[in-house]
């Protein structure tokens, strides 16, 4: 699977609110849970902005605890 590093993050109104969505490989377009911070200074994870659940528990899976992120309101 190739995935899209710089990829453009997608919002959607709620309430007269602006809610990011998922820009996980450019396809998902579930609300964001999380925001995902790129590692620095090491290449095998370049990072992704937003992250919704299910893509989340991937990444938190194939990372492990180094996985660096705030939950998004």
């Amino acid at each position: 699977m190739k995935l899209k590093i710089g990829s453009k993050v997608r919002f959607k109104i709620i309430n007269h609110k602006r809610k990011p969505l998922c820009d996980y490989n450019g396809k998902c377009r579930n609300l964001a849970y999380s925001e995902v911070y790129p590692y620095l200074g090491k290449k095998r994870f370049n990072g992704w902005s937003y992250l919704c659940k299910k893509h989340f528990r991937v990444e938190s899976k194939r990372i492990g605890k180094n996985l660096v992120y705030c939950k998004v309101d």
